[in-house]
């Protein structure tokens, strides 16, 4: 990168390799970039790509056996070859880290306050315990702890995610570092908690002037966040500029396929997504020529033979392809051209360019939610662990889903979505209300060939020991069906999720995971169900294989007339595949209705937060947009709070109402009305 006047952090054809049983894997392979005094530098790209790897060569946390190579410097030190003294000298107080998985950086059996005191002290001896802990209690205010005084003595288990992630962030700040390396601090958070860490950081950044590596598979996060982005692919950097220059002049296909791969919020999508076909290649072996080229539509025998090296395309704006100036106003789509659907199963492949159904149908119902309550018993420890009260996990909640449909449920972690995914499957019994099936009350044993459901986790769902076919085959096997019916219904279930030949005898471990949730899909549709229950079905992977598979429930949909309930917390994708929309917060239903209308019209107070609380992936779009940032957490399912459940965070109770009106909320639970339960909806 040349053309650098000032740098705070430099890193340098960075190498790192790893042990593995077949040699070695070149995880990074010859990584430059550089942060200048005060900016955000985004780094993104496919799991395995070598952002971490690259965050934690920087801070000298590698494991034992892996080998660095390059150079990293802040300011004019160099980091690699330090002892282990003089790196702990450096971590801190020069360069501090956030990392993804808050519970494992914090100390279990410490205190929270104990915890932030002590990274006070490690670089300010001279401060008494006294000073270092009202030190700690000042960071933890910054952060956005509420009630940190009290709160100082509670340990990591007692804060939710969220706050442990602010935590971490405080400790980070402990000694006004000149840079903070965030690696996917937002991971696996809601998108209200992913706004509150997101504010933690900003105020990070700001008390301390330091300069922030935010590494993140999240290009919403990164379009609002960063000044600069670093695009990674196989180990390497691909492409680096401004974040407007990197987002809307993309001169690398791998780029312009990420942003393709994206559903948005604010509907300007094409009807499809755009995903990139295949995986990253192998780091255990020796890359010959360009490593996306097996990926890439324009790709020719001089990228598999030649390797692009990163060079300017505009000024700074650095793209590693032999043909980024072909790029120059393409859309996604027209480098990456959609792939047709796979025949449904069941239909002659002659015919496979016409669907069987083609709309949503206005038909009688398929399923009937009809107040559905369900309370859990809370048992205390001791010998005789008396009950100490009820969970209230779902509460009067209702809805309906008939042939051709899609139903998005959407909230907070502890919403009660997946409690209501067990209740439809039979795996829970309800404390009150029923499901209907054609009208019918659902019978334990006689829906497994109407309602399936496909689990968000693909490798725990799936039985190591049995191949693809055998896992598909193995429903058709329990209900009576031969077993060489059995198999070629099977082969062709795996043909119509795209899995065909060869592939249909892999183990699930020999498949990426985008293919293992292709089986998982493939496996609920063996008995020819109608109404799948898919619960967080694209959460676990990468925005390429996710919008993959996301195409591939679109067309199964539209072919067999497949009625969904799409379970999610990225109301992005729900946004793209639902047609209506039911808002959870704390077990019941606050608002619901036609996806458009609830994502540009929202009405109730804890939709708009939620809407607004998304990331789009466009700069422009992103900085401009208001921002509602929830306080406080979801409050315990155990104790809900009176009368209106979102009071206790709702920014118009807390600011705008009057007191008569405060007093309607906290006494009276809202009705579900016009499609919106608050007393005080907006018009």
């Amino acid at each position: 990168m040349s053309g650098v006047v000032a740098e705070v952090l430099g890193v340098r054809d960075l190498t790192v390799s790893f042990p593995d049983e077949r040699g070695r894997v070149t995880a990074v392979r010859g990584v430059s970039w550089s942060l200048r005094p005060g900016e955000v530098l985004g780094v993104v790209g496919e799991s395995g790509c070598g952002k971490s790897a690259t965050a934690l060569a920087v801070m000298g946390l590698l494991p034992l056996g892996a080998e660095v190579g390059g150079s990293v410097r802040v300011h004019d030190r160099e980091l690699l070859g330090l002892r282990d003294d003089e790196l702990a000298a450096v971590r801190g107080r020069s360069v501090a880290m956030v990392f993804q998985d808050s519970l494992s950086a914090l100390n279990p059996v410490y205190s929270v306050g104990f915890q932030v005191a002590e990274a006070v002290r490690a670089h300010h001896p001279e401060l008494g315990r006294d000073e270092a802990v009202e030190r700690a209690i000042e960071l933890l205010e910054v952060v956005g702890i509420p009630n940190a005084r009290e709160r100082i003595a509670d340990y990591p288990h007692e804060f939710s995610g969220g706050m442990r992630q602010r935590v971490v962030i405080a400790i980070a700040m402990a000694d006004d570092p000149d840079v903070i390396i965030a690696d996917e601090p937002t991971t696996a958070l809601d998108v209200t908690i992913q706004a509150q860490v997101l504010d933690a950081l900003r105020t990070a950044r700001e008390q301390t002037g330091a300069a922030t590596v935010l590494i993140t598979h999240d290009l919403g996060v990164v379009a609002g966040q960063a000044d600069r982005v670093v695009v990674m692919y196989a180990g390497k950097v691909v492409e680096s500029g401004t974040v407007e220059e990197v987002f809307y002049s993309p001169r690398m296909p791998y780029t312009l396929g990420l942003l393709g791969s994206l559903p948005r919020l604010d509907g300007r999508q094409q009807a499809r997504l755009t995903p990139i076909a295949g995986t990253p290649p192998p780091l255990d072996r020796p890359i010959t020529g360009c490593a996306f080229a097996p990926r890439c539509p324009l790709a020719t025998d001089l990228c598999r033979t030649e390797e692009p090296p990163l060079a300017s395309v505009d000024g700074e704006h650095l793209a590693a392809c032999h043909f980024s100036a072909d790029l120059v106003g393409k859309r996604p789509q027209d480098v990456f051209p959609p792939r047709p659907a796979p025949p449904p199963p069941d239909a002659p492949v002659a015919e496979q360019a016409t669907p069987i159904i083609t709309t949503p149908t206005v038909a009688a119902p398929i399923v009937t939610a009809a107040s559905l309550v369900k309370h859990y018993r809370v048992r205390g420890g001791g010998l005789f662990r008396r009950d100490r009260g009820e969970l209230h996990a779902v509460c009067d909640v209702s809805f309906e889903l008939s042939a051709g449909e899609t139903l998005g449920l959407v909230g907070e972690s502890g919403s009660g979505k997946s409690t209501i995914a067990k209740l439809l499957m039979s795996l829970e019994d309800p404390t009150g209300g029923r499901v209907l099936l054609d009208g019918e009350p659902l019978s334990r044993r006689g829906h497994a060939r109407d309602l399936q459901i496909v689990f968000q986790d693909p490798t725990n769902s799936l039985d190591p020991r049995m191949t693809a076919a055998e896992l598909v085959a193995e429903p058709l096997r329990v209900n009576g069906t031969g077993r060489r019916e059995a198999r070629a219904r099977a082969l062709e279930l795996l043909r119509s999720v795209g899995l065909s030949g060869a592939r249909s005898e892999r183990y699930p471990h020999e498949f990426s995971g985008g293919q293992r949730q292709r089986i998982g899909i493939a496996r609920a549709l063996a008995l020819r169900p109608r109404v799948l229950v898919l619960d967080e079905p694209v959460s676990a992977l990468d925005v390429s294989v996710q919008a993959d598979v996301i195409n591939l429930l679109e067309d199964l949909r539209d072919a067999l007339g497949l009625a969904y309930l799409f379970i999610a917390h990225d109301l992005s994708v729900v946004r793209h595949i639902a047609d209506r929309v039911a808002v959870l917060y704390l077990g019941r239903v606050v608002e619901t209705g036609d996806r458009d209308a609830v994502f540009d019209r929202p009405r109730h107070p804890y939709t708009r937060a939620l809407v607004s609380a998304v990331p789009l992936p466009d700069p422009r779009a992103e900085r401009a947009r208001e921002r509602i940032v929830l306080t406080g957490d979801v409050p315990s399912p155990a104790h809900p709070p009176s009368g209106c459940r979102f009071r206790t965070r709702c920014p118009k109770y807390l600011a705008e109402l009057t007191d008569a009106q405060r007093a309607r909320c906290s006494g009276e639970v809202p009705a579900l009305l016009g499609g919106v339960a608050c007393h005080w909806a907006e018009p």
